[in-house]
């Protein structure tokens, strides 16, 4: 959709909801370009306008946001780690090189391919980077003398500036660090199940734990509410600590200890290299408090239905609830007459059925159970509390961004091998989602026609050979007559520019011909002769030209008949 404008966006949205009231529609979930929050803008007035409601916005998917953070702490530095590891590649599909790597070493362990679009899916990639460093020095060594076949790469040329790189160990370990910090939060949202109610506690713990290696303690120690922690002027350089303190990760710390013993002068780069710490976690930090859900109210307030929240205190718990109910409201999507209604119902269930269902709702995890199965059991079919379920019902029905895309890119990583096909990679995902959907292995049901197509998979196999072939030689076909069309043209364009050259010459001899018999001069003469001989020379060339072009012609003409006798 990112290809398209808003308008033409919100048109196919409008078309495919046209017997759709639009205002049935509460959330427009998006991954985040502009043109998707244009979109929203669009829609948002029109729905207005036809309903005199709005939808409701807790931001755009979180787990984007998580991800385009991290590339921009990235970006950020000079480090060009998106380069390093993607240039370990270097033994990617060339067997004799890995050949090579394996005699050198010892070791068949290789690195891993890095994903450039989803960042914090690489920190496996730097993990094997780290462990294969000391044999990648052992076969670059080797190559520089000889030893083995050095190959004419960039790729080479780029794994010999990551072993030269003399921090490159606790560049790695920072990239790490950070990536762990948030890659909790990655996995627990990738989930169609309502985790909104989470998501501000989540993203404060996980922002203040970033904050906090790089802001003086002072500053953060109030900060312990998502509306103080975005109060915090995290650019103010004064409320930085120093760099000699700033929190790089036990690892990275001990690497540059490392490097401090070998080189006790570089006291320079050390401090380059927390500097450049510091301003990794400052675009980060920026990048997901631009986008952050918890500038939403209404996200903030969502908590009152985390277990934990309103087991803690009822008067907070009410708090946030007034918050939703008001925003609700605002929106359209509740009466304010049932406000009240609803809160005294929030006050019954917390002073009479929590207390009896507080083990449901203190043992409850969000990573093994589900909120809506949670209150479903507590709240519906229960006439005393049908106000407050109807607000449960619509809070739960929000999205919190998209899970089903970003799951299915880790499905993907979980499967595939090396030289893993496409189509094999399809079949894969069609085999594991219907697992899935009927509830595990034990539950396929082994009818004839899957007996069939297993028992005429070899057949099949050999099948897709034969096509793969004859798509690969009609490939070839394609591709020797797009030369000889291009070899054509060529031709054709040098017997042109011949012919026009033959043209000047005998003309410009024509003219050396007329002056000498008008000024009785022998030298024009000279010159005459000498371009006609000029001009016999290329047309003899000229002959030549055309002798080949009549040969491309009929190759071309050969090849145009076969495909079409074969076709």
């Amino acid at each position: 959709m990112g290809h398209h404008t808003a308008e033409q966006m919100f048109e196919r949205v409008e078309k495919v909801c046209s017997d759709i009231s639009f205002q049935n529609l509460i959330q427009l979930s998006m991954d985040g370009p502009n043109v998707n929050w244009k979109l929203f803008s669009i829609v948002q007035q029109h729905i207005e306008e036809q309903t005199g409601r709005k939808m409701l916005n807790v931001g755009s998917c979180g787990l984007h946001t998580l991800h385009n953070s991290f590339r921009a702490g990235c970006a950020a530095t000079d480090w060009e780690l998106g380069n390093a590891l993607s240039s370990l590649w270097l033994f990617k599909d060339v067997p004799a090189r890995r050949e090579d790597y394996t005699a050198v070493t010892g070791s068949s362990s290789f690195p891993l391919d890095f994903c450039s679009h989803r960042w914090l899916e690489n920190v496996d990639v730097a993990e094997r980077a780290l462990q294969i460093l000391p044999c990648l020095k052992m076969y670059i060594n080797a190559a520089k003398t000889k030893t083995v076949t050095e190959p004419c790469t960039k790729s080479f040329i780029a794994a010999q500036k990551i072993v030269e790189d003399e921090l490159i160990p606790a560049k790695l370990n920072f990239f790490i660090m950070v990536a762990r910090e948030i890659t909790p939060f990655l996995k627990l949202y990738q989930t169609d199940k309502p985790m909104l109610p989470f998501m501000s506690k989540d993203l404060t713990n996980m922002l203040r734990s970033l904050m906090e290696k790089f802001i003086k303690p002072g500053v953060m120690k109030d900060a312990t509410t998502a509306v103080k922690l975005l109060q915090v002027d995290f650019a103010d350089t004064e409320n930085h600590m120093d760099l000699t303190k700033l929190k790089v990760g036990f690892i990275s710390q001990r690497a540059l200890e490392d490097h401090m013993k070998k080189n006790p002068n570089a006291d320079r780069l050390r401090l380059e290299f927390r500097q450049i710490c510091k301003l990794f976690l400052l675009k980060m930090v920026a990048k997901l408090l631009e986008k952050s859900h918890l500038k939403y109210p209404l996200l903030r307030s969502m908590s009152f239905l985390d277990p934990r929240v309103l087991l803690e205190s009822k008067e907070m718990s009410t708090r946030k609830l007034i918050t939703v109910l008001r925003l609700l409201v605002e929106a359209g999507r509740i009466q304010e007459k049932c406000c009240d209604e609803t809160l005294r119902e929030f006050g019954n269930f917390f002073d009479f059925n929590l207390m009896s269902a507080s083990h449901s709702f203190r043992s409850y995890h969000p990573e093994n159970d589900r909120l809506d199965e949670l209150y479903n059991g507590c709240l519906s079919n229960k006439v005393e509390y049908h106000n407050l379920w109807e607000v449960v019902n619509l809070v739960l029905i929000l999205s919190h961004g998209q899970a089903s895309v970003e799951r299915g890119f880790s499905i993907n990583k979980e499967v595939m091998v090396q030289n893993l096909k496409e189509h094999s990679l399809i079949a894969q995902r069609v085999i594991h989602d219907h697992v899935q959907s009927i509830g595990g292995l034990l539950n396929i049901a082994y009818t004839k026609e899957l007996l069939l197509s297993a028992a005429a998979g070899r057949q099949k196999y050999h099948m897709y050979l034969d096509d793969q072939k004859r798509l690969k030689q009609d490939e070839q076909k394609a591709q020797k007559r797009k030369e000889l069309t291009d070899e054509i043209s060529e031709v054709k364009a040098k017997k042109k520019r011949m012919e026009e050259d033959i043209s000047v010459l005998l003309r410009s001899a024509d003219h050396n011909a007329e002056k000498a018999e008008s000024r009785g001069k022998l030298c024009f003469i000279s010159k005459s002769n000498s371009l006609r001989r000029a001009a016999k020379e290329k047309e003899r060339n000229l002959k030549t030209l055309e002798k080949l072009l009549s040969e491309k012609v009929n190759e071309l003409r050969h090849s145009i008949k076969s495909l079409t006798y074969f076709g």
